[in-house]
Protein backbone atom coordinates (compact mmCIF):
# COMPACT_ATOMS: atom_id res chain seq x y z
CA UNK A 1 0.00 0.00 0.00
CA UNK A 2 2.52 2.33 0.61
CA UNK A 3 4.42 1.87 -2.39
CA UNK A 4 1.44 2.75 -4.29
CA UNK A 5 0.46 5.96 -1.80
CA UNK A 6 3.93 7.03 -2.90
CA UNK A 7 3.46 6.50 -6.13
CA UNK A 8 0.55 8.44 -6.34
CA UNK A 9 1.43 11.67 -4.61
CA UNK A 10 4.22 11.04 -6.69
CA UNK A 11 1.84 11.17 -10.16
CA UNK A 12 -0.36 13.90 -8.66
CA UNK A 13 2.56 15.78 -8.25
CA UNK A 14 4.17 15.28 -12.08
CA UNK A 15 1.24 16.26 -13.39
CA UNK A 16 0.50 19.58 -11.37
CA UNK A 17 4.25 20.58 -12.50
CA UNK A 18 7.03 20.27 -14.97
CA UNK A 19 7.89 16.85 -13.64
CA UNK A 20 8.80 16.67 -9.57
CA UNK A 21 9.74 21.02 -10.12
CA UNK A 22 7.53 23.53 -9.09
CA UNK A 23 6.28 26.27 -12.10
CA UNK A 24 5.13 29.22 -12.48
CA UNK A 25 3.35 30.78 -16.07
CA UNK A 26 6.56 32.51 -17.09
CA UNK A 27 10.19 31.76 -15.22
CA UNK A 28 11.40 35.15 -16.27
CA UNK A 29 8.91 36.68 -13.96
CA UNK A 30 10.40 35.04 -11.28
CA UNK A 31 14.32 36.04 -11.06
CA UNK A 32 16.83 33.65 -11.94
CA UNK A 33 13.99 30.46 -11.54
CA UNK A 34 15.29 29.78 -15.35
CA UNK A 35 19.01 29.45 -14.36
CA UNK A 36 21.25 30.24 -12.26
CA UNK A 37 23.49 32.67 -13.99
CA UNK A 38 20.33 34.56 -14.06
CA UNK A 39 20.91 36.27 -10.87
CA UNK A 40 22.13 39.34 -10.94
CA UNK A 41 20.88 40.34 -14.29
CA UNK A 42 19.21 43.33 -13.07
CA UNK A 43 22.77 45.24 -12.51
CA UNK A 44 20.89 45.86 -9.35
CA UNK A 45 19.12 45.24 -6.12
CA UNK A 46 16.26 42.91 -6.99
CA UNK A 47 13.62 41.76 -4.58
CA UNK A 48 10.80 39.40 -5.91
CA UNK A 49 7.49 38.01 -4.41
CA UNK A 50 5.34 35.12 -6.77
CA UNK A 51 2.33 33.60 -5.46
CA UNK A 52 0.35 31.43 -7.98
CA UNK A 53 -2.85 29.76 -7.23
CA UNK A 54 -3.61 26.49 -9.38
CA UNK A 55 -6.81 24.65 -10.18
CA UNK A 56 -9.08 26.90 -8.87
CA UNK A 57 -12.15 25.43 -10.13
CA UNK A 58 -11.20 22.12 -8.02
CA UNK A 59 -11.75 21.23 -4.51
CA UNK A 60 -8.43 20.95 -3.75
CA UNK A 61 -6.03 24.52 -4.85
CA UNK A 62 -2.45 24.43 -5.03
CA UNK A 63 -0.79 26.96 -3.78
CA UNK A 64 2.62 28.06 -5.12
CA UNK A 65 4.75 31.05 -2.79
CA UNK A 66 8.14 32.07 -3.53
CA UNK A 67 10.42 35.22 -2.02
CA UNK A 68 14.07 35.98 -3.67
CA UNK A 69 16.68 38.58 -3.35
CA UNK A 70 19.54 38.52 -5.59
CA UNK A 71 22.79 41.94 -6.29
CA UNK A 72 24.69 42.38 -8.41
CA UNK A 73 28.99 43.95 -7.75
CA UNK A 74 29.77 45.54 -10.53
CA UNK A 75 33.17 45.92 -9.49
CA UNK A 76 33.63 42.35 -8.55
CA UNK A 77 31.75 41.02 -11.87
CA UNK A 78 29.73 38.91 -9.75
CA UNK A 79 26.35 38.60 -8.01
CA UNK A 80 24.78 36.33 -5.11
CA UNK A 81 20.96 36.03 -4.47
CA UNK A 82 18.85 33.71 -1.71
CA UNK A 83 15.50 32.38 -2.77
CA UNK A 84 12.76 30.68 -0.65
CA UNK A 85 9.55 28.76 -2.22
CA UNK A 86 7.12 26.92 -0.51
CA UNK A 87 4.63 24.20 -2.19
CA UNK A 88 1.64 23.52 -0.94
CA UNK A 89 -0.80 20.96 -2.55
CA UNK A 90 -3.98 19.40 -1.75
CA UNK A 91 -4.48 20.83 1.21
CA UNK A 92 -1.52 20.80 2.74
CA UNK A 93 -1.00 16.92 1.98
CA UNK A 94 2.01 17.13 0.43
CA UNK A 95 4.03 20.46 1.03
CA UNK A 96 7.97 21.17 -0.48
CA UNK A 97 9.80 24.14 0.96
CA UNK A 98 12.77 24.86 -0.44
CA UNK A 99 16.05 27.29 0.26
CA UNK A 100 18.64 28.21 -2.31
CA UNK A 101 21.79 30.08 -2.54
CA UNK A 102 23.19 31.66 -5.87
CA UNK A 103 26.64 32.42 -6.85
CA UNK A 104 27.04 34.12 -10.29
CA UNK A 105 29.80 35.00 -12.02
CA UNK A 106 30.34 37.47 -15.10
CA UNK A 107 33.26 37.12 -17.91
CA UNK A 108 33.61 39.62 -20.18
CA UNK A 109 34.84 37.83 -23.87
CA UNK A 110 34.71 41.32 -25.99
CA UNK A 111 33.12 44.50 -25.86
CA UNK A 112 29.03 43.95 -24.89
CA UNK A 113 29.43 40.83 -24.95
CA UNK A 114 29.68 38.66 -21.52
CA UNK A 115 29.32 34.93 -20.87
CA UNK A 116 27.66 34.09 -16.92
CA UNK A 117 28.22 31.07 -14.90
CA UNK A 118 25.46 30.41 -12.00
CA UNK A 119 26.21 27.96 -9.34
CA UNK A 120 23.22 26.97 -6.92
CA UNK A 121 22.78 25.43 -3.80
CA UNK A 122 19.44 24.05 -2.34
CA UNK A 123 17.96 22.54 0.83
CA UNK A 124 14.73 20.94 0.25
CA UNK A 125 12.63 20.07 2.95
CA UNK A 126 9.58 17.73 1.89
CA UNK A 127 6.23 17.32 4.39
CA UNK A 128 3.86 14.36 4.21
CA UNK A 129 0.40 14.29 6.26
CA UNK A 130 0.30 10.85 5.98
CA UNK A 131 -2.70 10.61 8.69
CA UNK A 132 -4.84 12.82 6.86
CA UNK A 133 -5.29 10.57 3.76
CA UNK A 134 -7.90 7.95 3.60
CA UNK A 135 -6.62 4.34 3.01
CA UNK A 136 -7.87 1.09 1.71
CA UNK A 137 -7.73 -1.16 5.23
CA UNK A 138 -9.89 1.91 6.41
CA UNK A 139 -13.47 1.64 4.72
CA UNK A 140 -16.14 -0.55 6.57
CA UNK A 141 -17.53 -3.38 3.48
CA UNK A 142 -20.70 -3.09 4.71
CA UNK A 143 -20.92 0.95 5.18
CA UNK A 144 -18.19 2.14 2.59
CA UNK A 145 -17.38 4.23 4.86
CA UNK A 146 -13.24 5.35 6.17
CA UNK A 147 -14.46 4.61 10.25
CA UNK A 148 -11.55 2.12 10.61
CA UNK A 149 -8.47 2.22 11.77
CA UNK A 150 -4.87 1.67 9.50
CA UNK A 151 -2.46 -0.15 10.04
CA UNK A 152 -0.22 1.62 7.83
CA UNK A 153 1.99 3.51 9.09
CA UNK A 154 5.10 6.22 7.97
CA UNK A 155 8.89 6.46 9.63
CA UNK A 156 8.37 9.69 9.65
CA UNK A 157 6.27 12.67 7.88
CA UNK A 158 9.54 15.20 6.53
CA UNK A 159 12.55 14.40 4.81
CA UNK A 160 15.49 17.11 4.18
CA UNK A 161 18.16 17.04 2.01
CA UNK A 162 20.29 18.79 -0.37
CA UNK A 163 21.38 19.61 -3.93
CA UNK A 164 23.15 21.35 -6.63
CA UNK A 165 22.45 22.97 -10.03
CA UNK A 166 24.59 25.25 -12.70
CA UNK A 167 23.78 27.10 -15.64
CA UNK A 168 25.44 29.33 -17.84
CA UNK A 169 23.75 32.49 -19.80
CA UNK A 170 25.44 34.59 -23.46
CA UNK A 171 24.55 37.94 -23.30
CA UNK A 172 24.77 40.57 -26.14
CA UNK A 173 24.42 44.60 -24.75
CA UNK A 174 21.77 42.95 -22.68
CA UNK A 175 19.36 42.56 -25.53
CA UNK A 176 19.99 39.22 -26.38
CA UNK A 177 20.49 36.18 -23.97
CA UNK A 178 20.94 32.79 -24.50
CA UNK A 179 21.27 29.96 -22.04
CA UNK A 180 21.17 26.81 -20.41
CA UNK A 181 20.87 25.03 -17.55
CA UNK A 182 20.93 21.94 -15.42
CA UNK A 183 18.85 21.07 -11.87
CA UNK A 184 18.76 18.40 -9.20
CA UNK A 185 22.87 17.41 -10.74
CA UNK A 186 22.99 15.10 -7.80
CA UNK A 187 19.48 13.29 -8.12
CA UNK A 188 19.41 13.19 -4.69
CA UNK A 189 16.20 10.88 -3.10
CA UNK A 190 12.81 12.88 -2.14
CA UNK A 191 10.71 10.27 -1.30
CA UNK A 192 9.59 8.85 1.77
CA UNK A 193 9.24 5.01 1.04
CA UNK A 194 11.28 3.09 -1.76
CA UNK A 195 13.76 5.96 -1.54
CA UNK A 196 15.90 3.95 -4.26
CA UNK A 197 13.10 4.19 -6.61
CA UNK A 198 12.20 8.43 -5.73
CA UNK A 199 14.65 10.41 -6.98
CA UNK A 200 14.37 13.78 -7.92
CA UNK A 201 15.30 13.69 -11.74
CA UNK A 202 17.55 16.21 -13.77
CA UNK A 203 15.97 19.36 -15.23
CA UNK A 204 16.98 20.38 -18.71
CA UNK A 205 16.34 23.93 -19.53
CA UNK A 206 17.37 25.99 -22.63
CA UNK A 207 16.32 30.16 -23.37
CA UNK A 208 16.51 32.30 -25.15
CA UNK A 209 15.37 36.41 -24.77
CA UNK A 210 15.38 39.43 -27.10
CA UNK A 211 14.59 42.87 -27.20
CA UNK A 212 14.01 45.29 -29.51
CA UNK A 213 13.80 49.47 -28.36
CA UNK A 214 10.71 51.04 -29.80
CA UNK A 215 11.90 54.42 -29.17
CA UNK A 216 15.84 54.28 -30.35
CA UNK A 217 16.03 52.91 -33.13
CA UNK A 218 19.69 51.98 -33.57
CA UNK A 219 18.53 48.03 -33.32
CA UNK A 220 20.58 45.58 -31.62
CA UNK A 221 24.42 46.97 -31.87
CA UNK A 222 23.00 50.14 -31.13
CA UNK A 223 22.73 52.02 -27.42
CA UNK A 224 23.56 49.61 -24.39
CA UNK A 225 20.87 50.71 -22.57
CA UNK A 226 16.80 50.65 -22.91
CA UNK A 227 14.07 53.33 -23.22
CA UNK A 228 10.77 53.19 -21.45
CA UNK A 229 9.29 52.05 -24.69
CA UNK A 230 9.97 48.57 -25.90
CA UNK A 231 8.82 44.73 -27.76
CA UNK A 232 10.46 41.73 -26.28
CA UNK A 233 10.09 37.96 -26.72
CA UNK A 234 11.56 34.67 -25.31
CA UNK A 235 11.58 31.19 -25.27
CA UNK A 236 12.08 28.29 -23.27
CA UNK A 237 11.98 24.27 -23.18
CA UNK A 238 12.64 22.53 -20.13
CA UNK A 239 12.96 18.43 -19.87
CA UNK A 240 12.84 16.46 -16.44
CA UNK A 241 12.14 12.75 -16.97
CA UNK A 242 9.86 11.41 -19.54
CA UNK A 243 8.01 15.73 -19.24
CA UNK A 244 8.35 18.16 -21.42
CA UNK A 245 7.38 21.79 -21.51
CA UNK A 246 7.86 24.81 -24.36
CA UNK A 247 7.19 28.10 -23.20
CA UNK A 248 6.79 30.84 -25.79
CA UNK A 249 5.96 34.67 -25.12
CA UNK A 250 6.02 38.41 -26.43
CA UNK A 251 5.07 41.79 -25.43
CA UNK A 252 5.61 45.21 -25.47
CA UNK A 253 6.18 47.70 -22.40
CA UNK A 254 4.49 51.49 -23.14
CA UNK A 255 5.81 53.07 -20.17
CA UNK A 256 4.01 52.52 -17.42
CA UNK A 257 2.07 49.34 -18.68
CA UNK A 258 3.74 46.08 -20.07
CA UNK A 259 1.03 43.80 -21.96
CA UNK A 260 2.04 40.28 -22.80
CA UNK A 261 0.46 36.90 -23.98
CA UNK A 262 2.38 33.44 -23.70
CA UNK A 263 1.36 29.52 -24.91
CA UNK A 264 2.58 27.06 -22.24
CA UNK A 265 2.68 23.61 -23.67
CA UNK A 266 3.79 20.04 -22.83
CA UNK A 267 4.54 18.54 -25.70
CA UNK A 268 1.49 15.93 -25.27
CA UNK A 269 -1.92 17.50 -25.54
CA UNK A 270 -1.83 19.89 -22.90
CA UNK A 271 -1.97 23.64 -23.38
CA UNK A 272 -2.36 27.00 -21.66
CA UNK A 273 -2.45 30.44 -22.83
CA UNK A 274 -1.60 33.05 -20.43
CA UNK A 275 -2.59 36.37 -20.44
CA UNK A 276 -0.34 39.46 -18.43
CA UNK A 277 -0.81 42.68 -17.55
CA UNK A 278 1.68 44.66 -15.54
CA UNK A 279 3.09 48.25 -14.45
CA UNK A 280 5.49 50.08 -12.76
CA UNK A 281 5.89 52.90 -10.55
CA UNK A 282 9.71 53.92 -10.22
CA UNK A 283 11.30 50.79 -8.71
CA UNK A 284 8.45 48.74 -8.11
CA UNK A 285 6.77 46.46 -10.59
CA UNK A 286 3.87 44.39 -10.25
CA UNK A 287 2.35 41.79 -12.70
CA UNK A 288 -0.84 39.82 -12.74
CA UNK A 289 -1.33 36.82 -15.04
CA UNK A 290 -4.41 34.61 -16.21
CA UNK A 291 -3.96 30.96 -17.28
CA UNK A 292 -6.81 30.07 -19.54
CA UNK A 293 -6.74 25.82 -19.94
CA UNK A 294 -7.12 25.31 -23.72
CA UNK A 295 -6.92 21.75 -24.03
CA UNK A 296 -9.13 19.32 -25.47
CA UNK A 297 -8.06 17.02 -22.19
CA UNK A 298 -10.75 17.94 -19.36
CA UNK A 299 -8.62 17.43 -16.86
CA UNK A 300 -7.19 21.08 -16.36
CA UNK A 301 -8.79 24.28 -14.56
CA UNK A 302 -7.96 28.22 -15.18
CA UNK A 303 -4.87 29.57 -12.72
CA UNK A 304 -3.68 32.96 -11.71
CA UNK A 305 -0.84 34.43 -10.34
CA UNK A 306 0.33 37.97 -9.23
CA UNK A 307 4.58 39.18 -8.75
CA UNK A 308 6.10 41.93 -7.37
CA UNK A 309 9.68 42.99 -8.15
CA UNK A 310 11.28 45.42 -6.62
CA UNK A 311 14.75 46.63 -7.97
CA UNK A 312 16.62 49.73 -6.14
CA UNK A 313 19.67 50.88 -7.80
CA UNK A 314 21.28 54.66 -6.21
CA UNK A 315 23.75 55.30 -8.61
CA UNK A 316 21.93 55.59 -12.28
CA UNK A 317 18.83 54.41 -13.83
CA UNK A 318 18.16 51.03 -13.92
CA UNK A 319 20.41 49.93 -16.74
CA UNK A 320 19.99 46.25 -17.51
CA UNK A 321 16.34 45.30 -19.33
CA UNK A 322 15.14 41.78 -18.37
CA UNK A 323 12.53 40.03 -19.81
CA UNK A 324 9.40 39.98 -17.73
CA UNK A 325 7.27 37.74 -20.46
Amino acid sequence: MKKWLCLFIMGLWTCCAVAQDFTLVNHNLTPFCLNPALAGNANAIRVGLNYRQQWMALGNNYHTFRVSYDQNFYKQMCAVGFAYSYDNMASSVYSVNEMSLVYAHTMKLQDEMFLRLGLQATMFINQFGWDRIKYGDQYDRNSRTPDLETLEKFDNDSRTFFDVSAGAAFVIQNRLTVGASVYHIAEPSNGFVELEENILRRKFVGHLSFFQDLQNTNGLWGRADLSDNYFFTNASYQNQADYQQLNVGMGVAWSPLVLGVADKNNLDGINIIAFMLGGHFKGLQVYYVYDLFTSSKKNGSWSHEINFIYIYNKKEKYPCPVTYW
